[in-house]
């Protein structure tokens, strides 16, 4: 199976698990990051994971292409504030820090992704949009 990961505007194509886990390696050496990993049969369509990070802040938006229903990850649900997040076009996006969960969850998320194609990783709490 193949998958494309786009990191912050830079497309990879992702053939195997090795392969993702060296991206998410260039991704976390970077401060802040707007991160897909999509199907690359139609990106558009099919689902998608997104990750948004800004330090050791991240957040995940999952995307399941036929019905565009859309929903993220859910965190902490106590905590507040929000955390803002630089995007590949330049713009800064404000979220809850409730939405926030641990890097690590992320990358586990986005190798569930990959290995179920494209189901929605189980190991996070999800709430619709």
């Amino acid at each position: 199976m193949m998958m494309e990961l786009n990191l912050h505007g830079e497309a990879v194509a992702i053939a195997s698990l090795a392969d993702l886990r060296q991206a998410l390696a260039r991704a976390q050496s970077l401060a802040q990051c707007e991160l897909w990993l999509t199907m690359t049969v139609d990106a558009e369509q099919g689902p998608a994971l997104c990750m948004l990070k800004n330090g050791a802040s991240a957040w995940l938006m999952y995307l399941s292409g036929q019905d565009a229903a859309s929903c993220h990850s859910l965190g902490d649900e106590e905590e507040e504030g929000e955390c803002s997040y630089w995007l590949a076009n330049g713009q800064v996006d404000v979220y809850p820090a409730a939405w926030c969960v641990e890097l690590a969850l992320c990358h586990r998320a986005m190798a569930a992704f990959f290995t179920t194609g494209g189901a929605r990783p189980a190991a996070v709490e999800w709430q619709p949009d």
